[in-house]
């Protein structure tokens, strides 16, 4: 403003954006990090599972468990993190999960659809 002036300057009031605990930003950070590693966890099962030719219990149990975290990590991570996104009203975590959200269900379907195409004709028939 020019010091020509006569109206006084008054300055906005400060309005501080609501500060997340600390079990907040855990749990947005753990979220995140789950989503990220689930692809790992799938190769390890694919790997796991693959690896034990003699069906060892043991590793076939820790294949499904690496299965289903990383299932859990591609369709519970992004929506769980959203709800909580949204709860504690942080938009560039509900932009995250958001982007996870759409990520994680575009794979799902490109997976569906190969699965579709790779079961079209069985092993041993003519198509």
């Amino acid at each position: 403003m020019p010091s020509n002036s006569s109206a006084p300057v008054h300055s906005a009031p400060s309005v501080s954006a609501p500060t997340l605990s600390a079990s907040a930003k855990r749990m947005i950070a753990g979220l995140s990090l789950w989503w990220l590693a689930s692809p790992v966890a799938f190769i390890l099962s694919t790997v796991v599972g693959l690896s034990s030719r003699d069906r060892d219990p043991f590793w076939e149990s820790v294949a499904v468990v690496l299965l289903w975290s990383g299932i859990g990590g591609v369709v519970v991570a992004p929506a769980i993190g959203l709800l909580i996104a949204f709860r504690l009203r942080q938009r560039p975590a509900r932009r995250r999960f958001a982007i996870m959200g759409a990520v994680s269900l575009a794979v799902c379907a490109l997976a569906l659809l190969f699965w579709e195409l790779a079961m079209e004709c069985a092993p041993g028939h003519a198509c």
